[in-house]
């Protein structure tokens, strides 16, 4: 036996070693040596095209059972020439060249009984187990029986019920093994899914990088490569060696998987890729050949490939290499990893999604920047004539005009101002939505600003014939932030609620502290506002659909304005109100 087929041997074994099926195979031929009453029994199980010795027992010169292993074609000749006895075959000694066996079944040569049925030393005796398909999973020898003689019609009954048991336990143990197995790819696929879903992780290059290590452990390969696909036949794709090292693929490499993947996937298959193994997906068959040649000249044995998708879409090509000294491809590995296709692909397309969504807001971000950049352009271009028209409508206004022309200087003194207003809120909006633009902070007493807002406005309230109450703390309340932004903030919620009261009404501003939030209150009982205008309240330009609140010039950007202010603050702001029914505004700010 090769040093490669001992390493092999011994790999199998301790895959068992830990579970209760070698116990149970190690009673078995135990029980078999004593009841029917012989000194040698082995059991071997087939793994990886070999029979790996699992149980054995007898005298200790022949404890090489215990590490032997062969390949499944020594059975060959036995069964070429043996006599069938159930499940057993009997090769009897004069029936065959014992040169043809070449001591894989000869235990010990010893001189041979002088009765008729007596055992000859090189008789083989060896039982075939196979599963309920009829595949071979293992076999029981027996050899050297304490009579001396050839098993009888009894003893054959009785050799027959035990491998029927040894059958049994056999495939029970397969079949754990391939549970654990699944339990161990189902692991590394959760591994390898929370990997990619992690947020910091969000990124298909994350992605590619995170779930190399999952794969190769779970399925015990000696490398990985994740091509993803796109419409040009190229896309991004990292492939590596089991330690991590990175492989630089060919262009035809890429090529072959955006050919292969989408056929895999529209079939619902992957595809083991090995000299000798014939393609499972008859539409991959042309493609064989060539992936056989691209595995040989990165040195590798084998591969097994597998799409990655979602719905209908076939998102990208996983292949998981395994070199010649490595076991082959088993069901439970090609069922899992078709299974793993699934759930990547899901995680792929969630992260191809959140890539689309950042990319659209950065784009958004710089089309926002754009417009603040525009505003302030234009309003900081349009001031300049502004102020010229004014100065000299001021100048006209000193004039003695003729009567006729003065309610037209009047007027267009009044578009000057309402203009002047326009271009001053527009710069005031950029100027807080700019994200170059930081918030200095000091302490500011929001009652001191709100006082002194109360006493510019009051006149205005008391004109209309409003009643506006300042319920505010005499020892004042301290907040961080920006004095001349809070004073346009309190300035335009107060100016607003005496806009749209009508005469007889009350504005009501008040201040409190509540834990380490300082509490802004202003409430009307004015024209209120719909459910449907509250929704765009406070989008820039917005104007409410109200006839009745139309009639009051505006220019639609003072309730932006104190969005943008308060989210500068790290404030928030709501509003509570009723068509008819009066309006609350209230804005939170942090205190420390």
């Amino acid at each position: 036996m090769s040093d490669s087929e001992a390493t092999r041997a011994e790999e199998a074994r301790a895959g068992w070693s830990d579970s209760a099926a070698r116990a149970v195979l190690q009673l078995m031929v135990e029980s078999v040596a004593e009841m029917i009453g012989f000194e040698v029994a082995t059991l071997s199980v087939v793994l990886d095209g070999n029979l790996v010795t699992m149980a054995y027992t007898g005298p200790d010169e022949f404890s090489d059972y215990l590490t032997s292993t062969d390949p499944v074609s020594v059975l060959d000749p036995v069964l070429a020439h043996a006599e069938t006895w159930g499940r057993f075959r009997f090769l009897a000694a004069e029936d065959y060249d014992a040169s043809m066996l070449e001591g894989h079944w000869m235990v010990v040569a010893e001189e041979q009984g002088d009765t008729p049925d007596a055992w000859h030393p090189m008789d083989v005796l060896v039982g075939l187990l196979t599963d309920d398909e009829g595949r071979l999973i293992g076999a029981m020898s027996v050899d050297r029986p304490v009579s001396g003689r050839r098993p009888d019609a009894a003893q054959r009954r009785l050799l027959e019920r035990y491998a029927a048991q040894a059958e049994r336990a056999v495939v029970t143990a397969f079949e754990r093994e391939a549970l654990v197995q699944q339990v161990a790819h189902a692991e590394a696929a959760r591994r390898l899914i929370r990997s990619a879903s992690m947020p910091d992780q969000a990124s298909l290059e994350a992605v590619l990088d995170h779930t190399h290590q999952p794969l190769v452990e779970g399925f015990g390969a000696s490398g990985s490569w994740i091509q993803l696909l796109d419409d040009k036949g190229g896309g991004l794709g990292k492939a590596r060696t089991r330690e991590g090292e990175v492989v630089e693929l060919s262009d035809r490499m890429v090529d072959l998987a955006h050919r292969l993947a989408p056929r895999l996937w529209e079939a619902q298959q992957v595809l083991v890729i090995a000299e000798g193994i014939e393609p499972s997906l008859p539409a991959a068959e042309p493609l064989l050949e060539e992936s056989l040649r691209q595995l040989t000249e990165l040195g590798l044995d084998s591969a097994l490939a597998v799409p990655l998708g979602a719905g209908s879409e076939c998102l990208g090509f996983l292949v998981l290499s395994r070199r010649a000294q490595d076991p082959p491809w088993s069901a439970v590995e090609t069922g899992s990893a078709l299974q793993i296709g699934y759930d990547l692909g899901a995680a792929l397309m969630t992260v191809r999604a959140l890539e689309r969504e950042r990319a659209l807001v950065h784009e958004l971000q710089q089309l926002d920047d754009y417009r603040s950049q525009l505003i302030a352009t234009l309003s900081h271009e349009l001031r300049t004539p502004l102020t010229v028209i004014s100065g000299n409508l001021e100048l006209l206004g000193d004039l003695e005009l003729d009567p006729a022309a003065q309610p037209y200087q009047a007027a267009m003194t009044r578009g000057t101002v309402r203009m002047k207003k326009v271009v001053d809120d527009l710069l005031l909006l950029a100027r807080v939505s700019d994200p170059q633009h930081p918030l200095a902070r000091v302490p500011v007493d929001l009652c001191a600003i709100a006082s002194s807002v109360v006493g510019l406005v009051g006149s205005t309230a008391e004109g209309k014939g409003l009643t506006l109450e300042a319920r505010l703390d005499p020892a004042g309340l301290v907040v961080q932030g920006d004095p001349a932004e809070l004073d346009r903030l309190v300035g335009n919620l107060v100016s607003n609620a005496v806009k749209y009261t009508p005469a007889g009404g009350t504005v009501t501003v008040t201040i409190e502290r509540r834990g380490r939030t300082a509490i802004l209150r202003v409430a009307d009982d004015g024209l209120g506002i719909s459910e449907e205008d509250q929704v765009g309240l406070f989008r820039p330009f917005f104007r409410t659909t109200n006839p009745d609140a139309l009639r009051e010039p505006g220019t639609g950007l003072g309730l932006a304005i104190v969005a943008t202010i308060v989210d500068r603050h790290d404030g928030e702001v709501a509003v509570h109100s009723r068509l008819g029914g009066g309006t609350t505004f209230t804005v939170a700010l942090p205190t420390d």
